[in-house]
């Protein structure tokens, strides 16, 4: 699971192609350009958008040409809605502690609007918008919200978005629910290329270990009576081992409403892995772990669980020690 995410805007959060067309071609007819069509458009169309325009229309300057924009975004019908899945992504990554970020090339001004409209606004730590170069400013978004690049996706739906994860050092993931298609954006060489954000979502769930900032329950120094042992002589005789348990559930702790029966009872549950110690004889630590694991994933709707089991034995020490992730999608 990454820590920290940060999203492109428009194509991958929100649908807002009418509108960037219906302005564009504004733009076009102040300069005695044809108007596009959609298709013509999506082919055509560039990020950062300075380049797009210095090669469409090189005579203009860019100042007014802006200004032209800004006022054909402001007075088109053209909706802007939140793409399918977007929101439940966001909450998603929410309920899993992820920090959320936006960098895009919308205006500030009309960013805010939008955002604050469709209600998006709650999902974000920081908000860098009306950033023309994304390659340039990527590594001052790092930097100032204290980024590990190995921790950090990058998720958008054009090639400028994958460049500049690139340039970041940082995890690429395009999507196909935008302005760029498969084929354009696998010219930039993504990291991963995902339908929309649903399948992201799939993905993340089924491969990903939990981050340091996910919700657990623990249970620490339980106390299990077993046969265990490589030897016949040792394993023939009960010995008692320690545990910690760290289970990640399905979804957050975070409001409950102090209603028991959203929650795992951890008295049942070391009573469970009590029994499960006790159900047979094993030669090695590493099997009662694992079983001990599966134990949490099947009775208690664990999605992933850590088990370290302690085991004392070993003649001046302490104890030996194991540790055991166990994944529902392992």
């Amino acid at each position: 699971m990454f820590k920290n995410i940060i999203f492109d805007w428009s194509g991958t959060l929100v649908d807002d192609l009418a509108l960037t067309l219906d302005a564009s071609n504004y733009v076009f007819s102040q300069y005695g350009k044809p108007c596009m069509n959609r298709d013509e458009f999506r082919a055509e169309f560039q990020l950062p958008y300075p380049d797009y325009y210095a090669r469409v229309l090189p005579h203009a300057d860019l100042d007014e040409l802006e200004d032209h924009f800004r006022y054909a975004f402001r007075v088109s019908n053209a909706p802007v809605e939140v793409l399918p899945n977007a929101r439940e992504f966001l909450e998603f990554c929410r309920a899993r502690g992820v920090r959320c970020f936006i960098l895009t090339s919308v205006d500030a001004k009309e960013f805010d609007i939008q955002c604050r409209e469709l209600g998006m606004m709650e999902y974000f730590e920081a908000i860098h918008a009306g950033i023309r170069h994304k390659d340039a400013h990527i590594h001052t978004l790092l930097a100032q919200h204290g980024l590990h690049a190995h921790e950090t996706a990058f998720i958008g739906d054009m090639q400028h978005d994958v460049e500049t994860a690139h340039h970041a050092g940082i995890t690429s993931i395009a999507v196909l629910t935008g302005y760029n298609d498969a084929a354009q954006l696998s010219k930039a060489k993504p990291d991963m290329i995902v339908p929309d954000l649903l399948v992201l979502r799939t993905l993340m769930r089924r491969y990903a270990l939990p981050s340091d900032t996910q919700d657990s329950i623990n249970i620490n120094g339980l106390e299990l009576d077993t046969f265990i042992g490589v030897p016949d002589e040792e394993r023939a005789s009960m010995q008692t081992l320690k545990a910690d348990i760290t289970f990640y559930p399905e979804e957050a702790l975070s409001g409950l409403n102090d209603d028991f029966s959203r929650t795992v009872c951890y008295d049942s549950m070391a009573r469970a892995l009590r029994a499960e110690a006790m159900a047979r004889p094993r030669k090695l630590v590493e099997t009662l772990a694992e079983d001990m694991g599966k134990v949490c994933l099947k009775e208690f709707g664990a999605r992933h669980v850590v088990v370290t089991l302690r085991k004392f034995i070993l003649p001046r020490t302490d104890s030996v020690s194991v540790t055991v992730h166990v994944s529902r999608h392992r």
